[in-house]
C-alpha cells in the first residue's frame, strides 16, 4: 500500500490536506465560514469537493464524515445543505459540539474519509 500526504495551499500548517493511503483518502478539517450555517455548510463542503478532486476522488466517494459544531449553532440549518451535497446517499457522520473554534469566524467544521479503489 502507498501512502500520499498532501498540501494543496502549501501553507506550512503542520498537517496535510489530505493523506491517500491505499483504496482511502482522509481529509483534514475543513472550516465553514459565513453569516449563516448553510453558508457555513456550503463553505466547508466546497473545500472539501476541493481536497478530494486531486485524489480522484467526489463527495459521492465519501463513506464516513466529522462533523463539529459550536453547541450555540443550528444543527437543523445544516440538514437542506447537506441533502443538496449528497444527493445520492449519505455517508455515514459523526457530530460533535464544541464550546469554541480556533477561529470565532469558523461556525462548523467536516472532514472525511473516502473510499476510491486504485
Amino acid at each position: 500500500m502507498t501512502i500520499e500526504k498532501v498540501d494543496l495551499d502549501h501553507q506550512g500548517w503542520t498537517y496535510s490536506s489530505y493523506v491517500r493511503a491505499g483504496d482511502f483518502v482522509f481529509t483534514s478539517v475543513c472550516s465553514g465560514f459565513g453569516e449563516t450555517i448553510t453558508e457555513a455548510t456550503e463553505g466547508a463542503l466546497e473545500m472539501l469537493k476541493r481536497y478530494l478532486a486531486p485524489a480522484g476522488a467526489t463527495l459521492d466517494d465519501v463513506v464516513k464524515v466529522t462533523v463539529t459544531f459550536k453547541r450555540s449553532e443550528a444543527f437543523d440549518e445544516m440538514k437542506p445543505v447537506w441533502r443538496r451535497y449528497f444527493p445520492n446517499g449519505f455517508p455515514a457522520r459523526n457530530t460533535i459540539l464544541v464550546d469554541a473554534f480556533l477561529s470565532d469566524a469558523i461556525k462548523l467544521q467536516v472532514e472525511a474519509i473516502a473510499y476510491i479503489p486504485e
